[in-house]
C-alpha cells in the first residue's frame, strides 16, 4: 500500500510540475480538461500574454499584461479629459446679439458621469447696453437675449469640439484605428 501511495504522489508531482513548465518563454498556460461520456472540453488561461498565433483560434484575446497596459492608457486619457474639462470650465465664452448690444457669458458644465453623460452650458452673466435697453421693446429684448445665449452655446460647443479633438485622436490610437481622417 505504501508503494502505491508513493507512486501516486510521484505521478501527481510530475503532472503538477508539467502544469508549471513553459513550452515557450514568457507564457504560462494552465489547462484543465473535462471529459464526459460524449464530449471533451479543454479550457486554457493565458496569464502573461495573449494566445499564441497558430494555436487554433483566429481571435486574439488580450492577456493580463495587455489589459494592464490598456488600463494604464485609459487612466491617462481620463486624466487628460479632466484637465480639458477644467480648462473649458475656466474659459470665458461670450455670445452676442443685436449688433453687440446684448452679450451673454456662457459657462461650460463638464459631464457628470454616469448620472449626466452630456456636457451642459449655463448663462452666467448678461450685459446689455443701456441705450439699447431704453430704445427696444420687451419682445425684441427677449429675442435678442435668446439669440445671444444660442450664440454663446454654439461658440462653446465649437470650442469643446476643438479641445476634445486631441483626446479623440489619442483614443483612436489606443483602439488601433490610427488617427481619424482629416476633414
Amino acid at each position: 500500500m505504501t508503494k502505491l501511495a508513493a507512486l501516486a504522489t510521484i505521478l501527481l508531482a510530475a503532472s503538477g510540475a508539467a502544469a508549471f513548465s513553459t513550452s515557450r518563454p514568457c507564457h504560462h498556460v494552465f489547462q484543465r480538461t473535462f471529459r464526459s461520456t460524449t464530449t471533451t472540453t479543454t479550457t486554457s488561461l493565458y496569464l502573461f500574454g495573449s494566445k499564441p498565433k497558430g494555436e487554433g483560434s483566429q481571435s486574439q484575446q488580450p492577456g493580463m499584461m495587455d489589459q494592464l497596459a490598456m488600463f494604464k492608457k485609459a487612466q491617462e486619457l481620463s486624466q487628460k479629459k479632466a484637465a480639458i474639462d477644467k480648462e473649458l470650465a475656466d474659459e470665458k465664452i461670450v455670445g452676442t446679439a443685436a449688433d453687440g448690444n446684448v452679450k451673454v457669458t456662457v459657462k461650460y458644465i463638464p459631464p457628470q458621469l454616469p448620472v449626466n453623460p452630456t456636457p451642459g452650458y449655463e448663462a452666467a452673466e448678461v450685459d446689455i447696453d443701456e441705450s439699447y435697453l431704453e430704445s427696444v421693446s420687451a419682445e425684441v429684448l427677449s429675442t435678442s437675449l435668446v439669440e445671444a445665449i444660442r450664440d454663446g452655446e454654439a461658440k462653446a460647443a465649437e470650442l469643446v469640439g476643438k479641445k476634445y479633438k486631441s483626446l479623440e485622436e489619442d483614443m483612436m490610437r489606443i483602439m488601433g484605428g490610427g488617427a481619424p481622417a482629416s476633414q
